[in-house]
Formats: C-alpha cells, structure tokens, sequence
C-alpha cells in the first residue's frame, strides 16, 4: 500500500495526470501495485484523476512525497532496531527461566546446626569406655542435644570445656559416658539407685545347729561364723547379728 501511495503521489508531483497505477496479484496471491501491465490477466487498473493538476497541488504533493519517503525510511529501520532487541529480550526470558536459587530458611539452618550437634555427641559418647547397652541408651539422649543446645544459648567451646574436665577425671567409663552425654544437652535418665544395703537380722536364740532370728527365720550353722538361712543364703554372724548378702 505504501508503494502505491508513493507512486500516485509521484504522478501527481510530476505532472503526469494520466498516468497508469495496475494492481495485480501475484504467484503467492498477494497483491502487487505497478505502473506496468500484470503478466496475468487477472488484474485491474486504478486509474487517477484525470483533472489538470495546479501549481500548488504539485508543492503539495512533492511535500507528502517527502513525508512518506521519510515514514518509509522509518519502516525500514524499525526492522533492524527490533532485531537488535531481540539478543536482549531472549537473554531476559533466559534469566527468567533460570532456576533462581533460594537461601536456606531459617528453620533449615537450625535443623542442620541441630544434626551436627548430636553427631559431636554420639562421638564423644561412642569413645568412652562402658557397655554397648549404656552406650546405647546415651546415644539415645543425645538426640535431644541439639535442641538443647540452642534453645539455651549454649555455645560449642562451653561444651567442649565440659567434655574435656569429665575426661580428666578418673571416674569409670560408663560414669563419664553419662557425665558427656549431659554436657551436650543430652536428656539422660536418672541413674538407677543400687539397690538398698540388707538389714541385719537380730539373733533372738539358737541351739546346737543354728539361731533364730527376730522375724522367725532359721539359720543353720555352717562354720568359720557362717550361716546359712533357710533360703539358702550365706549370711555372717556378727555378735549378736546376722548379716546376709
């Protein structure tokens, strides 16, 4: 369309005011303007005014000659100008598709922090001395070291302190096993009380094979000050008590 706007404002700007515009359409089916006749003959002519053209109409038309040459060039720049945009907008879409990588959050920190506190602990329980079985059962509080650990604010080098004074006493293994345990935050269970020492029985009489005692139990005589009470258990007289074990 613009070029035949081009060529009728040509026309006009010339003076020619019979000249011939042909509109025709080509091979692919789009429509062409020319000033010659269409190779087909499918074609129809456009036909300008055939009036006689003024002075000032030629100016005028010299002027939108120029006008639309200039919009012509402007067309033809706006290709290379969106090329040239191009390279950017594809690496824009690509900084988009990106995978953005996100920091950890907060609550993936503390678990991680959390995970290797307990691995110091079951460390440091794992190299004490001691049965697999108290072993077993600290590794079982550390779990709750790390926790611990934050939640009161407990820094690494306060435990560390903690665990190196219990390793330079001489306690057991299983002792200190427990003592590092707790040094980490570990929720380590009470320690069983030993079981209470038994009372000695007061000798109320005796005869030739043994004695009684205050609660009717028989203890017979086994020598060397040994008796043996009526369960069968080995106990020791002394003076006036017998103490079994």
């Amino acid at each position: 369309m613009l070029k035949y706007l081009l060529m009728l404002a040509a026309a006009a700007a010339g003076g020619a005011a019979d000249a011939q515009v042909y509109k025709c359409k080509g091979p692919d089916g789009k429509v062409q303007f020319s000033d010659t006749l269409c190779k087909s003959a499918n074609a129809s002519k456009v036909v300008p005014d055939r009036m006689p053209v003024t002075r000032q109409q030629q100016y005028e038309a010299q002027q939108r000659v120029r006008q639309m040459q200039d919009e012509a060039a402007t067309l033809d720049q706006q290709p290379a100008a969106a090329l040239n945009a191009a390279p950017e907008a594809s690496r824009s879409s690509a900084r988009q598709s990106e995978p953005q990588l996100t920091s950890p959050t907060p609550a993936a920190n503390n678990e991680a922090a959390d995970a290797e506190r307990i691995r110091i602990c079951i460390r440091d329980v794992e190299r004490q001395a001691g049965s697999q079985k108290l072993k077993a059962e600290m590794i079982t509080a550390c779990r709750t070291a790390g926790s611990v650990q934050r939640v009161t604010g407990t820094s690494e080098s306060a435990v560390s302190d903690c665990v190196k004074n219990v390793e330079r006493t001489g306690a057991a293994g299983k002792v200190k096993a427990r003592q590092i345990a707790i040094c980490h935050g570990g929720d380590v269970p009470p320690e069983p009380l030993p079981p209470p020492r038994p009372r000695p029985a007061a000798i109320t009489w005796c005869d030739r094979g043994g004695c009684w005692d205050n609660v009717g139990n028989r203890y017979n005589s086994g020598g060397g000050g040994t008796m043996f009470r009526n369960d069968g258990k080995a106990c020791q007289k002394i003076g006036d008590m017998l103490l079994c074990n």
